[in-house]
């Protein structure tokens, strides 16, 4: 009888493995209890989710509502958190023929944020592009992703390699330098194809790109930055995507991207400085160009 009752609970594993495969991604990937909004909004995003009806197995969390989207592969789930303590719990999705849970963990937030703090003019800040810095780690050099790309340091347009190892191991440098915090360009996954070293086409906000080292390499870097004395400026742009993220490939609705004005900018910046410059180019660089550099200025302002 025991060898039985293990027999089924491991079909029953491999049945739930297969079923939650419907699932490939849920945003974000984990929240914090003790939050001031006790509302977390969860989208998942898997092949036909939307036929699924989601249910939740503790009872310190409530599930609020759920709405399903133009896409059937989203679903947004909102969920009452002002009980519930670190740790995980299962999500049920359920429908007539299948049935499968889903672990979303719930992490402790940190008592204290006196250590988080922006920057003023005492600071001396080094911008670094990690893809042309160093290279750290060759063996993430070549790690296949969903688009195409190369690796060649004699192309501009390639990607050379550099990655979070290769800042780490030259942190004594920005030390010897006098400098106070290192500024990264976007270090999320641009699984684009092309001239995606420098960060601005994000197919993933959650996730690190892993030709750069990934998550834990970010915090890992991060931590020994502060060890010696260093701040980080995680510059992340919210306000535009890559064309390879699922909003682009799969949208979970028709309006949920607002479309940029036909015109595009010419990034002629001397333009803002000609007295004699055409109202159309003055016209397409002020909505194009300066709103850009605008929310740019607000989002690079998180240092960690």
């Amino acid at each position: 009888m025991k060898k039985l009752t293990l027999l089924i609970a491991a079909c029953v594993t491999i049945i739930g493995s297969s079923y939650a495969q419907n699932i490939d991604r849920v945003e974000p990937l984990f929240w914090w209890t003790g939050m001031k909004n006790p509302e977390l909004q969860l989208m998942i995003y898997g092949e036909n989710i939307a036929k699924y009806r989601p249910s939740i197995s503790s009872e310190d969390v409530v599930m609020k509502s759920y709405v399903t989207l133009e896409s059937s592969n989203y679903m947004l789930i909102y969920l009452d958190i002002s009980k519930a303590q670190p740790g995980t719990f299962d999500i049920v999705f359920q429908n007539e023929d299948k049935k499968f849970t889903y672990s979303y963990e719930l992490k402790q937030r940190k008592a204290s944020t006196n250590d988080i703090q922006g920057y003023d003019s005492s600071d001396v800040l080094y911008l670094v592009m990690p893809d042309r810095f160093a290279n750290g780690d060759p063996s993430n050099d070549q790690i296949k992703m969903g688009a195409e790309y190369q690796v060649d340091r004699s192309k501009f347009g390639a990607r050379h390699g550099g990655d979070l190892k290769g800042i780490e191991d030259h942190l004594d440098y920005f030390v010897d330098l006098g400098v106070t915090a290192i500024w990264l360009n976007p270090v999320l996954e641009n699984d684009a194809r092309g001239g995606s070293y420098h960060g601005y086409f994000a197919t993933d906000m959650y996730h690190v790109d892993r030709r750069l080292g990934g998550n834990e390499d970010y915090c890992r870097m991060i931590q020994k930055a502060h060890d010696k004395g260093l701040r980080v400026v995680m510059d992340i742009i919210f306000n535009h995507i890559g064309g390879n993220h699922p909003w682009v490939l799969d949208p979970p609705a028709k309006d949920w991207i607002n479309k940029s004005p036909s015109r595009r900018g010419n990034h002629q910046k001397t333009i803002f400085y000609d007295n004699y410059a055409s109202k159309y180019d003055s016209d397409v660089m002020n909505i194009q160009v300066f709103r850009w550099i605008s929310i740019r200025q607000i989002l690079t302002s998180l240092v960690i």
